[in-house]
Parts: structure tokens; sequence; C-alpha cells
């Protein structure tokens, strides 16, 4: 039986994309068996490749390679190679962007938007693991009194990025609330941040009807957690926080353990937060 190398080895030379797709084929096929030093090194190649001939590889391939490189790099607790890795390629995707904006296609402007946007937000979350967590800037509290992450050390907390415009958000919530019923009795924090989108830099009477409207679904979705409203962006590009949902978790000394998009379904994040709540205050 062929091996997934050398699948990709006996492809036609001629074409980079299709020998980068092939790599990137092979190890979305390695990493499913559980080979994921034979994935990176798949990835690895594919990368290499793309950056040699970078305006031959579709935009989008490049970024899915980076993408999972970067989790093949953290599952095998690579972290400075995912940071320098990630850090290259969004410098690489805001170049495109930039390209892009000024002589592409409606659907290129948005699919260099996209990847730009997923490259640096991924670069930004893997970079603040490990570190202290960035603090957080609310305006208006919904639920419970106002607090910082500094007072708050001696508790495991839970940030999770949302807006009343995202589904994925709204399904996140009873996920969010069994977690604050079951775990903080052991030390859990849990805190939705959301930010103006719809009355971004809009009137007081647009900022108040959207505010109004984000207190209906807390109260329509039973959430008895802390939910913060921001008046800009700025926390939400500390955490790399543009793509929705997203999760971060810090410990009780106030280090970043996980940051990542999605609704936590990885195994990676309950076996963190099952760390991060068995550490002592």
């Amino acid at each position: 039986m062929e091996t997934s190398k050398d699948a990709s080895a006996t492809l036609p030379t001629s074409k980079p994309q299709e020998r980068i797709a092939a790599h990137l084929s092979d190890a979305f096929e390695l990493r499913r068996q559980g080979r994921h030093q034979a994935a990176s090194e798949h990835l690895e190649a594919a990368l290499a490749e793309a950056r040699t001939t970078p305006y031959e590889i579709e935009f989008r391939t490049r970024v899915d390679v980076a993408i999972t490189l970067a989790e093949l790099y953290l599952a095998s607790e690579e972290v400075a190679k995912a940071r320098a890795m990630l850090r290259e390629e969004a410098e690489f995707a805001e170049r495109i962007f930039q390209i892009v904006q000024m002589s592409g296609t409606p659907d290129q402007k948005r699919a260099a938007a996209g990847g730009r946007v997923q490259l640096r937000d991924r670069a930004r979350q893997v970079e603040i693991l490990g570190s202290a967590a960035p603090e957080i800037s609310v305006k208006t509290w919904i639920n419970n009194d106002a607090t910082t992450l500094r007072s708050l050390r001696g508790r495991a907390v839970l940030l999770e990025f949302w807006a009343t415009w995202c589904k994925p958000c709204e399904d996140m919530f009873p996920k969010l609330r069994k977690l604050d019923e079951e775990y903080g009795p052991r030390g859990l924090e849990v805190i939705a941040l959301t930010r103006h989108y719809m009355a971004y830099r809009a009137t007081a009477a647009s900022q108040d009807e959207e505010l109004e409207l984000m207190r209906k679904v807390v109260r329509e979705r039973s959430l008895a957690f802390r939910v913060g409203v921001a008046d800009d962006e700025r926390t939400q590009e500390l955490y790399g926080a543009t793509g929705l949902p997203m999760l971060a978790l810090i410990d009780r000394k106030g280090v970043v353990r996980y940051a990542h998009f999605g609704g936590g379904e990885d195994p990676k994040f309950s076996e963190t937060l099952m760390k991060c709540l068995d550490e002592p205050a």
C-alpha cells in the first residue's frame, strides 16, 4: 500500500499548487492517524514551496497550510515554532491584502480579508499563550458587579467573545451556562465579552438601543454569569478575537493557558480547564 508521503512525492512537478494541495491532503490524513510528526513534515515542505513561489499558490491554500501546521506544532508543545511561523505568515497575509485591495475582484478582496484576519488572530492567540493575560476594558457590565482580571486572581477565568448577530456564539451560551453552574463552585469565573457593532461610533441613542438588545439576549438565555460590553475593539485585538466565538482560558495566577476560535469542542480545552481548576489558588 502506498504511503501518504509516496502519494505526494509522485505528483506531477509542473504545478506548485497541486503539490502543496497534495501535501495538505496527506497531512490531514496523517493527523487523523495520529502521526503528527509526519504530518508536520508534509506541511513544512508545503510551506517552504509556497514561500518560494508565493504568487503561484492559492491564498486560501497557504492559509490552511499555516493554520494546520500551527496546530501540529502546538500539539507537540513547539510553541516558539508556531509563533514564529504564524508571525511571518500574518505579515505575508497583510501584504496580500494590501495588493488585492488595489486591483482584486470583490471575491478576491473578501478572501484576502478573511485569510488576513484568521492568520492575524491566530498569531495573536498563540503569542499570548503562557503570558500574563491582557487586562480587559469594559464600558458596561450586565449581570453582577464590575470586575477586572487582576481582582479575579485566585480564580480561573474563561473569557468568551461574542456578538448578538453571531449564531455560533448563541449556540455557545448553553455550554457556558453549564460550565458556570458546574465549575463555578470550584473556582471558575465565566465572562462573556462583546462590544458595540451595529452602533459602533454611533449616537448615544443607537448605542443604548443596541445595549438593550444585548440585555434581551442575556435575559432570554438566562445567563447568570458576567457579561461585559466594551466600547471598542481594543480588547478583542489583544486576544485575537476578531473571529467569533473565541475562548481564552486564564489560570489562577493570571496566565493565558488556552486561546482559540470556536466553542471549546477540542479535547485540549477540557484538559486545560481541568488542570487550571485543579491547581491551588
